[in-house]
């Protein structure tokens, strides 16, 4: 929400300032005064509207061949239970440190408020002005003759002078110079950008804008007077007697408002030529740059419904088959086969059923593409980078999104849509993941580097869901294949392997002293880095580590980490804790892996 904020008012600061520097180069010195009212109206508008907006780009997706290849399912949870043996998760604070967001918002409300009481003080000010003060018509126009001595102003349909200048011989010219901000209704520009300044007041090209609409109000004002009945020069002399004047009324369109030398300058200013108005047409690829940069969201064409065959190895050894279409998912039961021996997650493989058709993008390759580091890593990066939507996670959603994508001959990642999605909040952050991946290993057909679609499917899951975790293979183990007439669903065939590693076994390792101590001996050991404090740096780091058959602890790794601060001093601490009691499994002591949440917060 704050960072939505933050970022819609930068937006309409870069939209603003691209128009107005448009004005400043081309615009401002013409005398297309009342045009220049409407450009700097109408792109103020559009400043605050590009940013708000979202349009739809649709593109057309390249068309597609015969076989998927698809990676691992993420699992992310709100929570992130990301192992059997997750603890009770360990917070580390601390005090006295600086909260930019907090700051920023707390100065920011400060000046909304001032300049809030300062717009009603004026509005109140006036108010009273028209009640305590000397009301006369004069020409159709409703006066206020004023005991304070303020410089001649207008608001709305009404034009407030003092009783001095009301006696003075050039009363005639400032009565028509006021007319004409009554009549144009120049107010209502005033106040628009008086509600902007008030709310927008950190903006420098809000202030900009109601500096230059004012100024262009006094130039038509001017303009239509000494083009009228009045003397330009006599005229003159009354703009240089009132600029002497007193303080001037801010809310309103005062007589002496502009600065005495741009007024004058522009009186004698000869009249810019019609053909100037062409410099009018480098708003439009300012307008489509923005439009660009800030309103358009790229959607792929909507694809028709295609059949799909899904393999997925599950935990427990149980192989299980999918069938499931854009529009529909189904399992089959009947079709169940069962491995023989240590089963890990295996690569799930999408097989599309139609034809193959000849084009540039390939399902699979001689040479398939690798991510740097394998597989694993991938998934390592995803956890780290993928975050769980506030709102999905308020409204309870969750579900597998497929994200299709292709890899390039130059191994960059594009092409990104999502295949089968679950919620708007879901499907676009998983899309903002995949999109932010780093370039693979291209893959290779018949020698020649190709473009090669994936698909990813990343499972979102709510706390209450704790993620099955398969036994870890080290090693490879062959598996053998069995009749699956030969078992039912509920006499699953034994696994005759075993790794060495274990997530649950009979006897669970123990810290000395239970899980109580283990948090609050984690607790007092860790501190807080100092840069992490200066920087605001908070969030969740999770570690994973192996409890060994004497209880030491060994090979700590991040397996979902926040900064570099936090993770290496999350691991500095695992690393340094005391021996466990050992765990068990049918009496023999073995190595169990654990994983612990520390959650860093700033009070």
């Amino acid at each position: 929400m704050v960072t939505g904020v933050i970022l819609y008012f930068l937006q309409s600061a870069i939209c603003m300032a691209f128009f107005y520097a448009l004005y400043w180069l081309f615009l401002k010195r013409d005398t297309f005064f009342r045009i220049n009212r409407v450009f700097l109206m109408l792109t103020l508008a559009a400043s605050l509207l590009i940013p708000s907006l979202k349009i739809p780009f649709q593109l057309e997706s390249n068309p597609v061949t015969s076989d998927y290849a698809m990676l691992d399912a993420m699992v992310l949870t709100s929570q992130q239970y990301l192992s059997a043996n997750m603890l009770e998760e360990v917070v580390v604070t601390a005090d006295n440190h600086i909260n930019w967001y907090q700051y920023i918002g707390f100065i920011y409300l400060i000046g909304l408020l001032l300049l809030t009481l300062r717009f009603f003080k004026n509005l109140i000010q006036l108010f009273v002005w028209t009640r305590t003060n000397k009301r006369v018509r004069e020409n159709g126009v409703q006066l206020v003759v004023m005991k304070d001595d303020y410089p001649p102003f207008s608001f709305l349909n009404a034009i407030f002078i003092s009783s001095e200048d009301y006696k003075k011989p050039g009363f005639a010219a400032i009565l028509a110079h006021e007319r004409v901000h009554v009549k144009e209704m120049h107010t209502f520009d005033l106040l628009v950008l008086e509600v902007l300044t008030v709310l927008f007041w950190i903006n420098p090209f809000v202030w900009m804008y109601k500096s230059s609409i004012q100024e262009v109000h006094e130039y038509l004002a001017d303009d239509k007077v000494v083009n009228g009945s009045v003397n330009p020069n006599e005229y003159k002399m009354h703009i240089v007697n009132q600029f002497a004047g007193g303080d001037l009324f801010r809310l309103a369109n005062n007589f002496g408002q502009s600065t005495l030398k741009k007024r004058i300058s522009m009186l004698g200013k000869i009249k810019t030529p019609k053909i100037a108005l062409v410099k009018l047409l480098l708003l439009l690829p300012i307008v489509l740059v923005l439009l660009s940069a800030f309103a358009f969201t790229i959607e792929e064409e909507e694809k028709l419904s295609q059949n799909f065959s899904f393999n997925e190895f599950i935990p427990d050894g149980l192989k299980q088959f999918y069938s499931f279409s854009d529009r529909e998912y189904s399992t089959y039961d009947d079709e169940l086969h069962f491995i023989q021996g240590s089963a890990a997650s295996g690569i799930s493989a999408l097989k599309h059923k139609e034809e193959v058709s000849p084009n540039q993008i390939y399902r699979i390759a001689d040479e398939m593409p690798e991510y740097p580091g394998g597989i694993n890593v991938l998934k390592k990066y995803i956890a780290n980078e993928i975050r769980y939507p506030k709102q999905a996670e308020k409204d309870k959603t969750e579900g597998k999104v497929f994200v299709s994508f292709v890899v390039g001959k130059s191994g960059e990642v594009k092409n990104v849509y999502v295949n089968k999605g679950v919620s708007p909040e879901l499907d676009k952050e998983a899309l903002r993941v995949v999109k932010g991946l780093p370039n693979w290993t291209p893959g290779k057909h018949k020698g020649n580097l190709v473009n090669v679609a994936y698909t990813v499917p990343i499972d979102f899951k709510l706390k209450d869901f704790a993620i099955e975790q398969p036994i870890v293979i080290r090693k490879p183990v062959l598996a053998r294949i069995k009749n699956a007439s030969d078992y039912h669903s509920d006499n699953l065939a034994k696994l005759e392997n075993y790794n060495q590693e274990y997530t649950v076994v009979e006897k669970m390792p123990e810290f000395p002293g239970g899980n109580g101590s283990l948090r609050k001996w984690v607790a007092r050991n860790l501190r807080y880095p100092v840069l992490a404090v200066e920087q605001g740096y908070v969030g969740k780091v999770y570690v994973k580590f192996n409890v060994n058959k004497d209880g030491s602890v060994s090979d700590a790794k991040i397996i979902k980490g926040a900064n570099v601060e936090l993770n290496e001093e999350a691991l500095r601490v695992i690393n340094s804790m005391p021996n466990w009691i050992p765990g068990e499994q049918q009496g023999i002591k073995i190595k169990v892996s654990y994983t612990i949440p520390i959650r860093f917060a700033l009070n």
